[in-house]
């Protein structure tokens, strides 16, 4: 942003791509009877440039994590007494049952998720970027009532619970039939596991529960050609919902508007054309904004929940990466490889050095190797985690 500090001409240079600095570059006045508003603005314009501090959630999502915090809240009651009694195991799957159900019969209605773009559509432009966006924000709402329960599921969850919430996941997850082509639209109709996945991870997270977070990554297995098995995390990724160059814009756009912005037809264009900065990891920062109404509460600042999301998403990588490493012939993409990437670019001890240096310290005591993550193995995780923080590095080096 350009700031000014009084009343004057901002001059017109050339920032290349076809920018310049008084027309392509928000500002803010940090003078006149707007000064305190402006500040704020910019302090808040620099904490999301740093990757620290959310952008707006959608209101279907808000809402439900500000019912969730009222007293006798009959969701939180509900999932509350099925966890605490592990009699009611019975009528836990029939909760979740009831849970995804009107999830699987929307994501399956062609008439409001078609997987094709419209016909006559050959290449994308400022149409299918808007609809793009409208498709996730859909999605958002779809799945908004049931962030909070599988939240609650993943925090406290145990033994008993583990195998109705892997089965939901695969349900969720399953892929479109082969006969569907591989577009925009069928890529973003894997949005809707990624972000319960994201959110059961997280929950985990929270309350260290990695039983409960082995059951919704590393035990949920897809069937793909050629292969038997495989972890539907291997499969998915943030990164693969928008894949990479000009297919970044309608992720850009997304994220855009979550920080408040709403792009105009000529800002949309210039980021068609690259003239406009594109989101490196949008769909990872949309997950970012998307989840912090549920989970601010847990930490003590942005910055900590933001540490958490960043540790989640190296956890997923490196479920991913040993999964790769058990499965014969997959040759798919690698991981998400999210936000993290670039929030750590200057950091000598990234989250996924952390982590390995953990693993290497305590060895087969490793909290999530109890629970049965990368088979219970040190080994299978030092490897795992030695591969992401591989990958990280030729991220950083190729993108950043």
């Amino acid at each position: 942003m350009t700031a000014r500090l009084d009343e004057c001409e901002i001059p017109e240079l050339d920032l290349g791509a076809g920018r310049t600095l008084g027309r392509s570059i928000h500002r803010a006045d940090l003078f006149g009877p707007g000064k305190t508003a402006q500040i704020a603005r910019l302090v808040v314009a620099i904490q999301r440039a740093m990757g620290a501090s959310p952008g707006t959630p959608p209101a279907s999502v808000k809402d439900a994590a500000v019912e969730a915090r009222r007293a006798g809240s009959d969701v939180v009651e509900s999932v509350r007494e099925l966890l605490r009694k592990p009699a009611l195991v019975m009528d836990y799957d029939e909760y979740l049952s009831d849970l995804r159900t009107p999830i699987v019969r929307a994501l399956a209605d062609r008439d409001a998720f078609p997987l094709n773009v419209p016909p006559g559509v050959t290449q994308l432009d400022e149409g299918l970027t808007r609809s793009w966006v409208q498709r996730i924000r859909r999605y958002d709402d779809l799945i908004a009532p049931a962030l909070v329960p599988l939240k609650l599921i993943a925090m406290y969850g145990s033994q008993t619970h583990e195998q109705e919430l892997t089965r939901t996941m695969q349900i969720i997850a399953t892929p479109p039939p082969p006969d569907i082509s591989s577009d925009i639209f069928t890529v973003a109709h894997e949005y809707p596991a990624a972000l319960m996945t994201y959110a059961l991870v997280l929950g985990a997270l929270a309350k260290q529960n990695y039983s409960m977070l082995r059951a919704a990554t590393a035990d949920v297995q897809m069937s793909l050609p050629g292969h038997e098995r495989v972890p539907f995390i291997l499969t998915s990724g943030s990164q693969s919902i928008v894949g990479i160059d000009r297919w970044r814009v309608p992720g850009t756009v997304l994220c855009l508007e979550d920080d408040g912005a709403m792009p105009t037809s000529e800002e949309i264009d210039e980021l068609l054309q690259a003239r406009g900065g594109r989101r490196l990891t949008p769909v990872s920062d949309h997950l970012f904004t998307v989840l912090a109404p549920l989970y601010q509460q847990h930490f003590a600042s942005d910055a900590d929940y933001a540490g958490a999301f960043d540790q989640a998403e190296v956890l997923l990588d490196a479920i991913s990466e040993d999964a790769r490493a058990q499965t014969e012939r997959f040759y798919g993409p690698h991981g998400g490889y999210g936000r993290y990437t670039w929030r750590h670019r200057h950091s000598d001890r990234g989250p996924e050095t952390v982590l390995l240096e953990e693993v290497r310290a305590q060895g087969a005591g490793w909290t999530p190797l109890l629970a049965g993550l990368f088979g219970g193995s040190s080994e299978r995780a030092i490897a795992a985690l030695e591969a992401v923080a591989t990958m990280a590095v030729h991220v950083r080096e190729r993108t950043y």
